[in-house]
């Protein structure tokens, strides 16, 4: 007996052009290349998304389908530069019949945000058992079971619809319909699954075609660049967020606002002399050295992070890391611009430097100003960590290798070491101990953490 097949489309008044041809041409390929399953299509107007996903499935109910293909009126499956090639499309439209050959009981390919960080809309539960994006890195290729399958794109046996509880989508309060359904599954014993060796493409409003080949051009919604290189938007939170750092920094130091630069100028012309007194004339180790370095510290880390350079990594870190219900961690932190805007945003964060460094003792007395109470100052508990930050810190370790298999130890699985030390060059400075960074990308492969880019490492999930 033939399978039916329900395609379901949520529709808006306005869908792309490129997506209504490329439907056309999949219906074509459906009903010459799909000839052992009988195909209907319904498609509901989406002025609530809920209630047209709803009205979809009761419609599927009604046909006696076996299976629902859930698709948005946003996307586009035959991404490559000539869709109209009849053999590339033949294997783009071919997704359907790969996904039901898998034979289980929900299942998408992978498509991209058209926003944000332009990431995979595949989730896995996170550390406090809520569904949270995956990235690229844990994308294998091949079928894997997940918590969430973006909706836009979603195959699921009419089973499934027999067994959990109506009404199947709910108001979007506090998730969307597709964490709700996959969710509601789950409970009932159904599994969910991505096959990430298939790939459609998400139209963005502007009729461009978001997909992994051009993502990381949309990750800031394509807002204009100032100088720096970063959205203006972020530049001007920036400049507030390094103003309200540089006024603290002035405070602690006891110096009026109107004396904040001379007075670090002042010190920045000592700085050079200071620091190689203290380590050639003492021989100090790196905890007492930076110990000794007084207010000449916290001079030079406000003018560092005050440079264009600076201002862009602040603004691309907050920009992809969203603290709220995160575990998170500064080592050497210093005077922490980066890890105490980050605690403000919420989430806990540990932040970790060397007792007694005025630029440290700053980041304490700060923490105690603002009254925030999610910031600890010591080391987390094992395998809790979604993400250490590691900016301008590894290149000042005698024992790097030491205190990287710490880090990573209390990094939990799928959790992202952040560091520069492979963009910092090596232009002798006296404080810059370790700057091999072949062995470092050795070390951190061997050591279980995958290479995203030079900035991202990853800590696989399985061993």
């Amino acid at each position: 007996m033939r399978q039916k097949v329900c395609i379901g489309i949520p529709c808006y008044s306005v869908v792309a052009s490129e997506t209504l041809e490329d439907y056309m041409r999949f219906a074509y390929h459906l009903g010459r290349r799909y000839q052992e399953y009988d195909f209907f299509l319904r498609i509901k107007s989406k002025s609530e998304q809920f209630r047209a996903r709803n009205a979809i499935v009761e419609s599927a109910i009604t046909i006696g389908a076996d299976w629902l293909l859930m698709l948005d009126d946003d996307h586009v499956i035959c991404t490559d530069d000539d869709p109209g090639n009849p053999q590339t499309g033949a294997d783009a439209y071919d997704f359907l019949r790969k996904l039901m050959d898998h034979d289980v009981d929900i299942v998408g390919p992978v498509y991209y945000q058209r926003g944000g960080g332009a990431q995979p809309v595949v989730m896995d539960e996170n550390e406090f058992g809520d569904p949270a994006f995956i990235s690229d890195l844990d994308l294998s290729g091949g079928l894997d079971e997940r918590a969430v399958q973006g909706g836009g794109c979603i195959l699921i046996k009419m089973e499934v619809f027999n067994k959990i509880d109506t009404p199947w989508f709910e108001p979007e309060f506090q998730w969307g319909t597709d964490i709700q359904l996959c969710k509601k599954a789950r409970e009932k014993g159904f599994k969910v699954y991505n096959d990430s060796s298939l790939e459609i493409g998400h139209v963005m409003s502007e009729r461009i075609v978001v997909t992994s080949k051009n993502k990381d051009k949309f990750k800031t919604d394509g807002n204009t660049v100032g100088s720096n290189g970063t959205p203006r938007e972020l530049n001007w939170r920036t400049e507030s967020i390094l103003h309200k750092y540089k006024y603290d920094a002035a405070e602690f130091l006891g110096v009026k606002e109107s004396e904040i630069d001379e007075t670090f100028n002042r010190l920045k012309e000592n700085y050079g002399y200071h620091t190689l007194y203290l380590q050639q004339e003492y021989g100090l180790g790196t905890e007492e050295y930076y110990g000794h370095m007084g207010p000449e510290q916290l001079v030079r880390q406000v003018l560092f992070h005050h440079n264009d350079h600076k201002k862009a990594e602040l603004a691309e870190v907050l920009m992809d890391i969203k603290p709220a219900r995160m575990i998170g961690m500064d080592f050497g932190c210093g005077s922490a611009p980066v890890g105490f805007e980050l605690a403000k945003r919420g989430g806990k964060i540990h932040l970790i430097d060397v007792d007694g460094a005025t630029a440290y003792e700053f980041t304490k007395w700060r923490v105690k100003k603002y009254g925030l109470e999610n910031v600890s100052f010591e080391w987390p508990e094992p395998n809790t960590l979604s993400y250490c930050l590691c900016m301008d810190s590894i290149e000042h370790l005698h024992n790097w290798q030491e205190t990287l298999k710490k880090i990573i130890h209390h990094l939990r699985p799928g959790g992202n070491l952040i560091t520069n030390f492979m963009l910092i060059e090596d232009n002798d400075n006296e404080e810059h101990v370790f700057m091999d960074k072949g062995a470092f990308m050795g070390f951190m492969v061997d050591n279980g953490m995958k290479v995203h880019a030079d900035t991202v490492f990853v800590k696989r999930l399985k061993p």
